[in-house]
């Protein structure tokens, strides 16, 4: 199996964010150079294919499909999830027209450290947890120890404090992640965030109300 620091630098300059990778417990926002272009003309790809291990928020019979790709240092993604997101589920998840699939594409170390803990919260709690990294997104990932806020919002989420600091730790729950950001970047060309795959065609950036509705009108009516 590859190195999985290896790969992670790897990753990151791909993003011109290796900086970041070097030291975890040291890392600081500036550290998270993403640059989200906002919402233009969608560009096709393939349409996703919905796995085991995938997170879904909604009805699974819901008639769309929406992909996210963020990453849980990104304020744009944070913004969506501010404003775009709660109209999304609401408006469509909420009343069984669409389901969400999230998956991570981590930017930084810290970020993937964050998706990491995630994955280990109960099924159940895990897009409430996603809500509360991204509400919290300035407080824990400008701490000036943000492996311990992460482990404090860990045990919030009911995990003990032995258990958020493994899932942090955990070479091969990092490994699955950045595998998840690879495939993102090889099967749908991501190359910012947040971006959004929604019946085969991609869309990136911070989607608002309005542009939600209208990309899912035409798929609806």
């Amino acid at each position: 199996m590859r190195n999985i620091w290896i790969v992670a630098i790897t990753v990151a300059v791909a993003v011109v964010v290796s900086a970041a990778y070097h030291s975890f417990f040291g890392a600081s926002p500036g550290a998270q150079l993403s640059v989200s272009p906002p919402a233009h003309a969608a560009d096709a790809v393939a349409n996703p294919e919905i796995g085991p291990e995938d997170r879904v928020l909604g009805d699974e019979s819901a008639r769309v499909t929406i992909l996210e790709y963020s990453s849980l240092t990104c304020p744009h993604c944070a913004r969506f999830h501010a404003e775009g997101y709660r109209h999304l589920k609401s408006a469509y998840i909420d009343t069984g027209k669409v389901k969400l699939v999230f998956r991570d594409f981590p930017l930084d170390g810290l970020a993937l450290r964050a998706a990491a803990l995630a994955e280990c919260v109960p099924a159940e709690r895990y897009f409430p947890f996603l809500q509360l990294l991204f509400e919290g997104q300035k407080g824990w990932a400008r701490s000036d120890n943000p492996a311990a806020e992460l482990v404090r919002l860990g045990q919030l989420a009911g995990l003990s404090e032995a258990r958020a600091v493994d899932c942090i730790q955990n070479e091969a729950g990092l490994e699955k992640i950045i595998q998840e950001r690879l495939t993102g970047q090889e099967d749908y060309k991501i190359d910012s965030t947040p971006s959004f795959i929604i019946d085969g065609r991609k869309h990136p950036g911070a989607l608002t109300a309005d542009e939600l509705d209208e990309i899912l009108a035409p798929l609806l009516g």
